[in-house]
């Protein structure tokens, strides 16, 4: 069987060189100017975080006051959302940036938080200083870069916005003062 492979291929290895082309196994002579395959870079839109701060957004009806001294309580009595939002104009949504904002601002940042009513906190108050709690979710402000990469591999910013990125964290935050 074997034998009648070898009479096949050479049977057409001499069929192909009748009729003028090359044989199949042979290897084609490389030009004298190769032609050079062209540098450059896909483009494409990418978000981009220039900035990031951490900050408080704090729950509505949460901030309490007491003193001077003694002992300060609070509790959470209604439900709030905070949801990631973009500021006004910004050519995105919170979909787009998403993966960025995973990536390179927090891994618990979350598109919403919702805080639920039964929060507790109490706190000692030094002497002769008022007592403030109030109830937050932590999140950040980011400053978002919409970037394009050109063909020749530059780039080039299309748009800046700030958004408003909760995360998952929350809780009581402490504070004393000398005056209410």
């Amino acid at each position: 069987m074997s034998s009648f492979r070898a009479i096949g291929l050479g049977l057409a290895t001499a069929a192909s060189l009748a009729v003028g082309a090359a044989p199949a196994v042979a290897a084609p002579n490389p030009p004298s100017n190769p032609v050079k395959a062209a540098k450059g870079c896909p483009t494409e839109i990418y978000y981009k975080v220039k900035s990031k701060k951490v900050v408080n957004y704090w729950v509505p009806g949460t901030h309490f006051v007491d003193g001077k001294g003694g002992e300060i309580t609070g509790k959470v009595d209604r439900s709030w959302t905070k949801e990631a939002k973009l500021e006004v104009g910004a050519e995105a949504s919170v979909k787009a940036v998403w993966a960025t904002v995973k990536g390179s601002v927090s891994k618990s940042a979350t598109k919403s938080n919702t805080v639920t009513v039964g929060h507790w906190y109490k706190h000692k108050i030094s002497k002769n200083r008022y007592g403030h709690i109030r109830y937050r979710v932590i999140g950040y402000k980011v400053l978002f870069e919409k970037r394009r990469v050109r063909p020749n591999c530059s780039e080039v910013v299309l748009d800046a916005f700030y958004g408003n990125i909760p995360t998952s964290k929350e809780g009581w935050k402490y504070w004393e003062t000398k005056r209410p």
